[in-house]
């Protein structure tokens, strides 16, 4: 029996290609991030297939024909298959334009006749969801993405203040970029500013500033921030330093206003990250060989953060951070793996 919300349960269910091979080949490039996009002949939408529309969920099948993951659909345009660009090709994640080429050639000439000049369904797409079917590639295939994150606030808690704006950016553990978010947040009106933290902000003009300009409510701003999240390819890892600081906040702040968390877990509802979290403070303390009392993120070398200043302007800190995840990755790598009998953990 189908475990899929009532939402999904009349949705339209298909494989990618043409085979159980191929449908096998591609969902796996759409669940390691690769594959954002397909294409299909008019020909076959207009004797009866389900035509793609904006902002439709469908469920992707693999070889064996069980439910892999979820799809939704983002833009859909018609065009001759000789004028579909190499923006669009890229996205399929199918080879370079003329290894694209060759094998779309060859499928629809297998698949109702070829020709330069035929009506192609051009669909781009985002992966909302990985069935169970889907985790054991999933977990193979995908890259996780670390969101590197940096907040400001007027005070030390959210159970008394206000987080004033934050800023996080993408990364892979490679260094490899995949975008930024940043935001300024407007004050909550049942909290108030702790009278300490004030008196250090007084100090930071410059920095206050970008904490406070141009500010949006949270409500607004948090969705949007979740969106952004699910919008990136691959499974996202939520990173901050340390995490019992920043961490908390964007906890709090996404569970108040986005309906998710920082973290997964067993509980239900949106999950826009996977496992507990990074805490770089940690990591950066164990892997610098330091004792506990000498951990420190200033205690790090200034090129572990691409001579990027702590400015206290959240952006700045969180692009600092994530060069810093960067040099502990490589710090990491470098260790021989810990293996030994099943853990006892449940």
């Amino acid at each position: 029996m189908s475990s899929l919300p009532a939402s999904l349960e009349g949705a339209v269910r298909f494989s990618f290609g043409d085979s159980p091979e191929l449908a096998d080949r591609l969902l796996a490039l759409v669940l390691a991030g690769k594959k954002t996009a397909t294409c299909g002949a008019l020909r076959d939408f207009e004797a009866g297939e389900p035509m793609p529309q904006p902002g439709r969920r469908d469920i992707v099948l693999d070889g064996a024909g069980q439910e892999a993951c979820v799809i939704e659909t983002v833009l859909v345009e018609t065009m001759r298959f000789d004028a579909i660009p190499p923006a669009f090709t890229d996205k399929e994640g199918e080879g370079s334009y003329a290894e694209w080429r060759e094998g779309h050639e060859a499928y629809f000439a297998r698949n109702g006749g070829f020709a330069p000049d035929m009506q192609i369904v051009c669909e781009t797409f985002r992966l909302v969801q990985v069935l169970p079917a889907g985790r054991p590639v999933y977990d193979r295939v995908a890259t996780p993405l670390f969101i590197v994150t940096d907040i400001e606030s007027d005070g030390p808690t959210p159970l008394h203040n206000s987080m004033l704006s934050f800023a996080s950016v993408a990364i892979a553990a490679d260094g490899g970029r995949h975008g930024e978010f940043e935001a300024v947040l407007t004050p909550r009106p049942d909290r108030v500013a702790n009278e300490t933290t004030m008196a250090w902000w007084a100090t930071q003009p410059e920095a206050w500033n970008a904490a406070t300009q141009g500010a949006e409510d949270p409500a607004i701003v948090m969705p949007r921030f979740a969106d952004w999240v699910e919008s990136l390819p691959g499974p996202k890892v939520f990173v901050a330093a340390p995490m019992i600081f920043d961490g908390l906040w964007m906890d709090h702040y996404l569970d108040e206003y986005a309906g998710t968390r920082a973290l997964s877990g067993p509980f239900k509802g949106r999950q826009i990250f996977r496992g507990g979290g990074v805490c770089l403070y940690t990591m950066a303390g164990t892997l610098r060989g330091a004792p506990y009392l000498d951990w420190g993120m200033s205690k790090l070398p200034a090129e572990f953060y691409g001579h990027i200043a702590h400015t206290h302007k959240a952006i700045d800190d969180a692009r600092g951070f994530a060069n810093v995840l960067v040099e502990l990755f490589k710090l990491s790598s470098a260790l021989p793996p810990i293996t030994g009998s099943a853990s006892d953990f449940r």
